[in-house]
């Protein structure tokens, strides 16, 4: 595997971070982007760094980002992958796919025409957005959809913005589209598959809304912005977040014990300093270090990345405030491999911690997959959910192109 393509595999803007203010209103549901370039890091052609995407720096990942208008707060690496917590939720680079997920009013597609470009003066040769292996867009239905911006406002403009760049797409909307609650999806690409391409990839999503606000006070913080919020050594925005994280048990929703890496401490504005003390120990088969940030007066993200068994990770982001409190949580990880958990216990501990009036479950998979039993576990998890107090809506299952499935589940809670 790739090392990480900077001088340390921490990095934190503590000047941007002292002054972030969530105090008005803003849209939770994110845009979630996924272009593979190849279909793995082995694909990747001669003449190009093994490294490939991982090779970009970090300030032309701003550069794309500020197109998209959002900043990068932090950042940490393993040897699979580089995570960014952002201003407006996260990005992951491989060194053969990202992964963008950006909240409120950004403009995630206005940065296309960029990255191919700048990604094309890294990596040394043309590359093709017809080309490339595949791509997924998707969205939940938006709060406030007069507020969006750029071709954000109307999936069909979001959908013809994307059949410039990509080959093959095809859109879906899922669920009720009558209702404000429904989930569009679009995919393209190539999509040539060997066997030699099976990654067993997998996506798994919990989108939820009208939490408890007894829950959702765990992410409302007396923190107020300015640079008084900065620590000797750290930032208070981390450190409550690190904090919740932990009090909530968001560390830990595969039961695994992980140890945090601590953030480094930064003596200019985006800069990096060694951490010399920063030990990662290993405990379990899947062990997995944290970017945690609680926003001012309220909301929150993280991103966690396994460290030894591939590029694995789970996001969260929170938008706590009654009338338009909304949480999600999103990872790749490879529930029938690992023994550790099923994808159902997981559901039950997300909703346990948010307990929301509303959610929605999406789960697409490759059916080349030699288990398929996440799907199944999710497909007859009515009646656990049942005993919790939440009636199912919808429930969808797709045979989607390219052997993909995806299962769409909406469920609510019970009044009586």
């Amino acid at each position: 595997m790739v090392a990480p393509a900077y001088i340390e595999d921490n990095y934190i803007d503590h000047e941007l971070l002292a002054n972030l203010d969530s105090t008005f209103a803003f849209e939770g549901p994110e845009k979630l982007l996924e272009i593979w370039f190849w279909s793995n890091e082995t694909r990747i052609p001669d003449g190009i760094t093994k490294e490939g995407l991982r090779s970009i720096k970090l300030e032309d990942w701003v550069k794309i980002l500020d197109l998209v208008n959002c900043k990068i707060l932090s950042m940490k690496s393993s040897k699979y992958m580089d995570s960014y917590l952002l201003s407006e939720s996260s990005l992951f680079v491989f060194p053969h796919k990202l992964i963008l997920k950006t909240c409120g009013t950004t403009t995630t597609l206005a940065c296309l025409e960029d990255l191919f470009k700048i990604i094309c003066n890294y990596l040394g040769e043309s590359i093709d957005s017809f080309k490339i292996f595949k791509i997924f867009y998707s969205r939940r239905s938006f709060m406030f959809p007069d507020k969006q911006k750029h071709v954000h406002r109307d999936w069909k403009n979001e959908v013809k913005l994307l059949n410039e760049f990509f080959i093959n797409g095809k859109s879906y909307v899922v669920g009720d589209f009558t209702s404000d609650d429904h989930w569009y999806l679009y995919m393209g690409g190539e999509q040539v598959v060997s066997d030699n391409d099976c990654c067993n990839d997998q996506t798994f999503e919990v989108l939820m809304t009208e939490l408890n606000p007894n829950k959702a006070i765990n992410f409302i913080t007396d923190r107020k912005p300015g640079i008084d919020s900065l620590g000797e050594d750290d930032d208070k925005g981390h450190e409550n977040g690190y904090k919740t994280m932990k009090f909530t048990g968001l560390d830990s929703i595969f039961k695994s014990s992980e140890v945090q890496l601590p953030s480094p401490s930064l003596s200019d504005n985006m800069e990096f300093n060694d951490d010399e003390d920063a030990e990662v120990v290993p405990l379990n088969k899947f062990d997995f270090i944290h970017d945690a940030f609680s926003f001012s007066p309220c909301g929150y993200s993280s991103n966690s990345i396994d460290l030894e068994n591939g590029g694995y990770y789970y996001t969260l982001h929170i938008t706590p405030e009654s009338g338009w409190s909304y949480a999600s949580f999103e990872t790749n990880y490879p529930f029938s491999e690992s023994n550790q958990v099923s994808i159902s216990q997981v559901l039950i501990k997300i909703l346990s911690i948010f307990e929301p009036g509303n959610f929605s479950v999406t789960l697409i998979n490759e059916m080349k997959q030699t288990s398929n039993n996440d799907l199944n576990d999710l497909i007859n998890c009515d009646e656990i959910l049942n005993k919790i107090g939440y009636t199912k809506q919808e429930k969808i299952l797709y045979d989607l192109k390219n052997e993909y499935n995806l299962l769409y589940l909406n469920f609510k809670k019970s009044t009586n």
